[in-house]
């Protein structure tokens, strides 16, 4: 049986990854930051306690495994979290790549972002082709980048790495939940008041993990690969979640213009009550800028990537937050 190591686990990516992993018949061990276990409870799993600057636990995770996923990340909408970003994304990926080429770990699949690209002209096709993001560009894009660029920077070492770039992760086993399970909770339950006009390519976290999977031998070194859906505007998720769930979930849609205009208040709401903000700058860029027309042709012809309908997801991701008692 082939041991994988995976960083990241307890996330919601992450612990579908080990899902997959458990179902094809591989043993898991995983570098475990938070003591919320739940995303893999009953599924046999060696849990090493540490994080990704934790050189005796990144050792101890790589350690006799015949290969290792990288999930482990920040995601930012707000900026660069005095330095967090980029001291997780970029040097906590040097340090699990330097930790897999101790342990002589031969192949890498190392998680990035579509952020990883430039989404500008949104109405052409993007695809491994396309231009990155400048120097510019938010701090969480940069870092992906970087990040990107420097876990490929092992093939020189005689190390396999493969890159995936997920647009926007939805799905079940989503426990703690992400920013995007809690916005479906808010609006399954009628507690969303509103959304912007633009949209997302969302992608199905299920999806995503058995491409990966099948990464451990499919796919080629020193590429990268976009996994993404469609991209759907947020008025069309409301209305195609209502659908499944036999619910009139009609939000108010309210344009961008307006929310630039309401930022400062928002900002100041979330420092006077200490919680995160509603939205961002980077968020309303996100649903107003980002690329419309994402090309997985690659990742589908080479790592057997199979998309499935939006529908399909957000029904399986309302029963399981239904299930587990997210909706109460």
């Amino acid at each position: 049986m082939k041991t994988i190591a995976i960083t990241g686990a307890t996330g919601h990516l992450g612990g579908v990854v080990a899902r997959e992993l458990h179902a094809r018949g591989y043993a898991v061990k995983a570098l475990a930051r938070s003591d919320d276990l739940r995303c893999l409870d009953g599924i046999p799993v060696t849990w090493i306690k540490g994080d990704l600057h934790d050189h005796t636990a990144l050792q101890s995770c790589a350690s006799g495994c015949d290969a290792l996923i990288h999930c482990a990340a920040i995601i930012s909408i707000d900026g660069g979290q005095q330095g967090a970003v980029h001291r997780v994304n970029v040097e906590g990926t040097r340090q699990v790549m330097e930790a897999a080429r101790s342990a002589g770990i031969r192949r890498v699949i190392h998680v990035s972002s579509i952020h990883a690209y430039e989404q500008k002209p949104v109405h052409q096709i993007l695809d491994e082709t396309s231009a990155r993001p400048s120097e510019s560009r938010f701090a969480y894009d940069r870092s992906k980048l970087a990040s990107q660029e420097l876990a490929l920077s092992y093939t020189q070492h005689g190390m396999e790495v493969l890159v995936v770039n997920p647009t926007s992760v939805m799905g079940p086993f989503d426990f703690k939940p992400s920013k995007l399970g809690r916005a479906i909770i808010e609006m399954a339950t009628g507690k969303l008041p509103f959304v912007f006009t633009g949209g997302f390519d969302f992608c199905d976290v299920r999806d995503l993990a058995h491409a990966m999977v099948n990464g451990l031998d499919m796919g080629r070194s020193g590429e990268t690969y976009l996994l993404g859906g469609r991209w759907h505007s947020l008025t069309e998720l409301t209305e195609v979640l209502g659908e499944v769930i036999g619910k009139n979930i009609k939000p108010t849609s309210v344009p961008v213009l307006f929310a630039w205009a309401g930022l400062p208040f928002i900002r100041l709401q979330a420092m006077l009550t200490r919680t995160e903000p509603l939205y961002t700058n980077e968020a309303l860029i996100a649903v107003t800028d980002g690329n419309r027309h994402i090309s997985s042709a690659k990742a589908i012809a080479e790592l057997g990537y199979t998309p499935r309908p939006l529908a399909d997801t957000l029904k399986d991701t309302y029963h399981w937050f239904l299930q587990n008692g997210y909706l109460d």
